[in-house]
């Protein structure tokens, strides 16, 4: 059995967090055990149903504090952690947007020798100077360089590993992401949107990352070519209540239902009619993915990578695009045999079950 340690999960449900359970619960258990290293909270996301996953009485989850927050209460914590366990692990599989958290596996690997697998996630992020400063440690201690896209391969490892980093596709379950009109109706009904109602959905952490305040732009010109417009926001976040407060400052409030975080986001890709993400910069978002699979028209900002396109449903605008013509464009769209696009989705490699394949291929290597 190869016995992995995963780094990447953490208090919030978001792509990386996600890929991370998908790839676990879709492992093959008696090939594979994933422990998880994380830092900064007390309690990660879908630490349960990992835990239910595995069943057993084995302790899976590790934690320690923030390096960012007490660097050196957390490198005393991790230091306690390695010298116990650093000699466990066949690999250690560093998920991330950013080259900083190298520090919780650097220098580390080198008195231990475990194997640090790194894997880019993101395509841009909030420090460039701090990543770039970082990038010749996660070069020189990696024994293998994943990435979801060309745009993260860049960010994390630099321009000069383009071409030389292995693609992983973030993989979806296509079954669980299909367009279901019952599912859809029933979401509506409890939330009072009749079927004629023309719904917006956006699912994402409130942050500057999603630019939800482009997204107030688009739908104020939304309701301008039709009143009987909804926006759905589904996530939790930093900024939700600034977002809630411009929305009223807007006029917009009676408009927008703000649904919290969800846990079967599949229910709302259902009812909704449209999936509107105008990122300041993306990966691969695997949300993107899902509304795809559901049928959406989608329509994200060129700052996502171009690899979001796995369908004719998926539509990449400028953000320098004025806000009326993205509404005219949202507008126009049509949502025509939702059910078939799963398929579509799962033939071209995106199925979560290909993914895990592809993943345990590097594992074996």
């Amino acid at each position: 059995m190869k016995k992995v340690l995963i780094i990447g999960l953490t208090e919030r449900m978001g792509g990386v967090e996600t890929f991370i359970y998908n790839t676990t619960r879709f492992s093959n258990r008696e090939k594979y055990e994933y422990d998880f290293l994380v830092h900064g909270t007390e309690k990660t996301v879908f630490q349960d149903e990992i835990s239910e996953f595995y069943g057993d009485s084995a302790k899976h989850f590790y934690y320690v504090t923030s390096f960012k927050k007490n660097p050196i209460k957390s490198f005393r914590e991790l230091s306690r952690f390695y010298k116990e366990h650093g000699n466990d692990y066949d690999y250690v599989h560093l998920q991330t947007g950013a080259t900083s958290e190298i520090v919780y596996v650097f220098p580390f690997s080198l008195f231990y020798r475990f194997k640090v697998i790194s894997h880019s996630h993101n395509g841009n992020g909030y420090s460039p100077v701090v990543n770039r400063l970082f990038r010749p440690i996660v070069n020189m201690i990696s024994y293998k360089e994943l990435s979801c896209s060309a745009e993260a391969t860049e960010w994390l490892f630099g321009k000069s590993k383009k071409n030389k980093v292995e693609i992983i596709n973030n993989g979806i379950d296509t079954r669980k992401f299909t367009f279901n009109s019952t599912q859809r109706k029933e979401l509506r009904e409890k939330y009072g949107i009749s079927e004629e109602t023309f719904v917006v959905g956006h699912i994402g952490r409130f942050s500057e990352q999603k630019n939800h305040k482009m997204i107030l732009k688009i739908f104020s010109e939304i309701l301008k070519l039709r009143e009987d417009s909804v926006l759905m926001l589904v996530g939790a976040g930093e900024l939700k209540d600034i977002v809630e407060k411009k929305a009223h400052e807007l006029g917009l409030a009676k408009n927008i239902i703000f649904c919290g975080l969800q846990s079967k986001t599949n229910k709302y890709y259902s009812a909704f009619d449209v999936f509107l993400m105008p990122s300041l910069y993306e990966g691969l978002p695997i949300v993107g993915i899902e509304a795809q699979s559901e049928g959406l028209p989608c329509f994200f900002s060129r700052n996502v990578s171009e690899q979001i396109c796995i369908t004719d449903n998926a539509h990449l605008i400028p953000l320098e695009e004025s806000a009326d013509n993205w509404a005219k464009l949202i507008v126009n769209s049509k949502c025509k045999n939702r059910e078939k696009y799963a398929k579509l989705v799962h033939e071209n490699g995106y199925s979560i079950q290909s993914t895990v394949n592809t993943l345990e291929k590097v594992y074996e290597v």
